[in-house]
């Protein structure tokens, strides 16, 4: 089964290549996604968003804010306007962190004021209820969703213990944005004179908001990935099974193929105007997302849960489909995983409370092969992984469908 989504990954990774989040390369990537679609007859459009040229630019804007307020609160403080410097650097540090959090909640905030924007695109292909044979009202709509986007090359992401360390530095990294602000709130009561040991207890929480700022510096800076894996390999199976459900139409089930932009962002923005244009046609639908399945030695690997600061999970009904064709099909490899630390285009569905499942393609290690690297490239794409994720999905679409 996996030819065909073989000849759509390499087309994504190799021909089109690195493709930024909201850039042309993106685009092109959508292109031939609605070419593809529109080839197998389905009906196409194309939904425009706009959306952040870079994950990163929010949290280098909101921690050099930080390191601002910081820089207000060490000097001043040894003058005899100290509280003023403290009331000054309080509500900047205090303004930047609630931003900062609701950046990875995610939600809109005055950091993205003063952040470049640019657009981006979905694409939706739809294909009717009986495929092409017969046009009847569908019992339900299934939505399919991969992102095209691929991520920059950051050092954080090089390996299982760079992620350990980025999980760290940003769990502390938060911790002492709200420590600073605990510190300047304090110094405004007059608390603070010269030599004061205020003051010098200040130094801590900053070096390690210095350490984030560096990281996420050094990150926007990277190139794009080709990203064969990520996400070029969900597209090609995406695709592919739009082509099996032209051959073996699904009886009762509308089904709409979405190419999401910009999925490598603080926020998957592409997913979220989906979600949000659409909620309430697939209020009674399913959502399926299917993300990085090509990697060395993975598996079909279904999501129990994923996030950064607050869990979210996924529906019981959803994981309970997803446990039997385990079952029945050992043979796929497939098995579930909670996710931390990260997320996936069904964060937006989750939220909605739309019934939704997601894939990635995780080792027995809990690691997925080449995650935002430079290796992430064609040569590296696993047939066999691919073979077994288009086949586990192909069993959750069908199973929809029949249940319905």
């Amino acid at each position: 089964m996996s030819d065909t989504a073989l000849k759509h990954i390499e087309h994504l990774s190799v021909v089109i290549g690195p493709r930024g989040s909201a850039t042309p390369k993106e685009k092109e990537g959508h292109a031939y996604v609605q070419k593809t679609l529109s080839d197998l007859g389905c009906e196409t459009r194309t939904e425009t968003f706009l959306a952040p040229t870079s994950t990163y630019t929010p949290f280098i804007l909101g921690l050099g804010v930080v390191l601002l307020a910081e820089a207000l609160f060490w000097f001043v403080g040894a003058t005899p306007n100290a509280s003023a410097g403290a009331l000054a650097a309080a509500s900047l540090a205090i303004i930047a962190t609630v931003s900062l959090v609701f950046e990875i909640w995610p939600a809109d905030n005055p950091l993205r004021w003063f952040i470049p924007f640019a657009p981006s695109q979905n694409v939706i292909g739809v294909a009717p209820v009986g495929g092409f044979i017969t046009h009847g009202e569908p019992k339900q709509k299934i939505a399919v969703i991969a992102h095209v986007d691929s991520h920059r090359t950051p050092f954080i992401w090089q390996s299982r213990r760079t992620f350990a360390i980025y999980r760290v530095l940003t769990t502390l990294g938060f911790l002492s944005l709200a420590a600073l602000c605990v510190i300047f709130v304090i110094g405004i009561f007059g608390f603070l004179e010269p030599g004061s040991t205020l003051r010098t207890v200040s130094l801590i929480p900053t070096g390690f908001a210095a350490l984030a700022w560096l990281m996420v510096l050094q990150a926007h800076f990277t190139p794009f990935t080709p990203g064969a894996n990520d996400n070029a390999s969900g597209v090609g199976i995406m695709l592919a099974l739009a082509e099996r459900v032209k051959q073996e139409p699904l009886k009762t089930s509308e089904v709409w193929w979405v190419a999401a932009g910009c999925e490598e962002l603080s926020n998957p923005y592409g997913a979220a105007d989906f979600v949000r244009r659409h909620r309430a046609e697939f209020e009674n639908g399913r959502v399926v997302v299917v993300d990085n399945l090509a990697g060395k030695g993975a598996d079909p690997t279904y999501l129990t849960g994923e996030g950064i600061l607050i869990p979210l999970k996924y529906p019981p009904e959803m994981l309970a489909l997803a446990e039997q064709i385990v079952k029945e099909h050992p043979e796929l490899g497939g098995r579930a995983y909670a996710q931390q630390g990260a997320f996936t285009d069904a964060a937006p569905a989750l939220k909605a409370g739309l019934k939704t499942i997601g894939f990635l393609g995780f080792t027995g290690e809990g690691w997925i092969p080449d995650w935002h690297n430079k290796s992430d490239v064609f040569a590296n794409v696993d047939a066999d992984a691919v073979d077994r994720a288009e086949r586990f999905v192909w069993e959750v679409l069908k199973q929809l469908d029949e249940r319905n």
